[in-house]
Parts: structure tokens; C-alpha cells; sequence
């Protein structure tokens, strides 16, 4: 698989990123759009940086166009020790596999301390749900435990981890890397922005991240509406996913 994670995938750097002990952020459209409203948010507020793109045949044949720029569909992002995956898209099934690994290549290469996975996690009840509870699911002891010390937040115990949040997972367990998975409680097919405040929070403190996420639940109503054709367009892709697993997922399931 990584020569075929190779073939079709690259990581192309700006220019070449340099340092270590990087935390590497990544929100991949799923459930809710927590991961991708989460990482955009906080690349917005802490002003970083575009430093590099993924390039792949496999992607759409399309662009994304902001204020006259073209932009590449899956960005990455700088700020200190921190970078950020950013995607216009949700994450083809064919890529779901290739691209996992060579983010976990990439990150291991420049030396980076973790991968850091932002999701959210199906809750029935969300409508119910003032502040979504934040799980969380490591690939190492030692991340996990790291994890485990911001007050409130729970390990997540059980159930299936579907597309690329549970590639990057498995593959960073089987190479001893560290990787977190974190998961805020959320709706299924419509954008959270109220989840993804909750995760930034809790980055905030594992982190030391002076952060306000104020903004981001006043702009929330206009973040659901604008988010609506990326939510259908991920809905399918995850509907994808678990149709490739030919299996019946429980009530929590990413």
C-alpha cells in the first residue's frame, strides 16, 4: 500500500516546512462537519499560514475559488508548531486508505510530535444537547493519557471508526505513532457548529491555545446554511463508506 499511497498521492510543500514537534490538525469532512468547521475556524483565528497542498489524479477535476484565488481542494496550513488539513471535499473512497498513510509518512518525516483527528460522533438526541460531550481515542497509551488530563473530556470506549479518522488511527497504532481521535457528540447529517466549539475548546486546553469561540456560535446559523451542499456531498461519501464495509454499524459510528 505505500507504494501505491505514493502513485496517486502527493504532498507538495510551498516551500520546505521546516522545524519538528509538529501537532498536526487534521478535519476531514464527516459527521456534522465538526472536523472541517473546527480546523477552519482555528486556522482563521490563529492567522496561519498556507504552506503546502495535496495533489492527486484522483481528486475532482475542480478548484475552489475564494476572493479571486484559486485554492487547491485539500490545503495544509502553519502556525508555529501547528498545522492544519483543510478540505474543500469530502475525502473520495478511494483515497481514504492512500491518503491516511502518507499523512502519517508526512507527518512522521517532518518529525511531528502527533496527528490529531476532529470528528463528530452521532447523537440522536443533539437537539436535546446544550454542551456535546468531547470523547477521546488514542492509538498510544502515552497519547491517550496525555488526552485523559483536560477536566471533562471521556475516552471513547466503543463502537466503529468508519473512513479516513479510522485509517489514520490504525495505521498510526500499528506504527506506534501518536494519534489522537477526538470526537464531539453531534448531529448526522447537518453542519454543528455548536459541536465544533466544544472540540476547539478542548484543544484549547490540551494545547494551550488561546482561543475565543464566541464568534463561531454567533455566526452559527449562517455556517449551516452555507455549509448545506458540503454536508449532502459528505452524507453520501459517508454512506459510501460504510456500503464498501458491508456490515451494520451500531448506534455510534463515524
Amino acid at each position: 500500500m505505500d507504494g501505491v499511497s505514493r502513485e496517486i498521492i502527493e504532498i507538495v510543500e510551498l516551500e520546505p516546512i521546516v522545524g519538528e514537534d509538529f501537532i498536526v490538525i487534521e478535519g476531514f469532512p464527516d459527521v456534522g462537519l465538526v472536523g472541517t468547521i473546527a480546523t477552519s475556524y482555528l486556522a482563521e483565528k490563529l492567522e496561519m499560514v498556507e504552506v503546502g497542498y495535496v495533489e492527486s489524479d484522483e481528486l475532482p477535476p475542480i478548484v475552489s475559488v475564494r476572493n479571486g484565488k484559486i485554492l487547491d481542494l485539500i490545503r495544509i496550513y502553519r502556525k508555529g508548531n501547528l498545522m492544519a488539513f483543510i478540505s474543500e471535499i469530502p475525502i473520495p473512497l478511494t483515497l481514504i486508505k492512500p491518503l491516511s498513510q502518507k499523512i502519517i509518512e508526512w507527518a512522521i518525516s517532518k518529525k511531528a510530535r502527533m496527528i490529531v483527528s476532529l470528528t463528530g460522533m452521532p447523537e440522536p438526541a443533539r437537539l436535546n444537547i446544550d454542551i456535546p460531550k468531547v470523547y477521546v481515542l488514542g492509538s498510544t497509551k502515552r497519547v491517550l493519557e496525555e488526552a485523559l488530563k483536560v477536566e471533562g473530556v471521556e475516552k471513547f470506549t466503543d463502537g466503529y471508526i468508519a473512513g479516513i479518522k479510522g485509517m489514520i488511527v490504525k495505521e498510526s497504532f500499528r506504527r506506534n505513532f501518536d494519534a489522537l481521535l477526538v470526537l464531539s457528540q453531534a448531529h448526522f447529517n447537518y453542519p454543528d457548529p455548536g459541536s465544533a466549539a466544544q472540540v476547539l475548546i478542548y484543544l484549547s486546553k490540551l494545547f494551550s491555545i488561546t482561543l475565543d469561540v464566541s464568534p463561531l456560535l454567533e455566526s452559527a446559523e449562517e455556517l449551516k446554511l452555507r455549509l448545506r451542499d458540503l454536508m449532502r456531498r459528505t452524507a453520501q461519501a459517508m454512506q459510501d463508506v460504510q456500503k464498501s464495509r458491508e456490515l451494520e454499524l451500531p448506534a455510534v459510528y463515524l
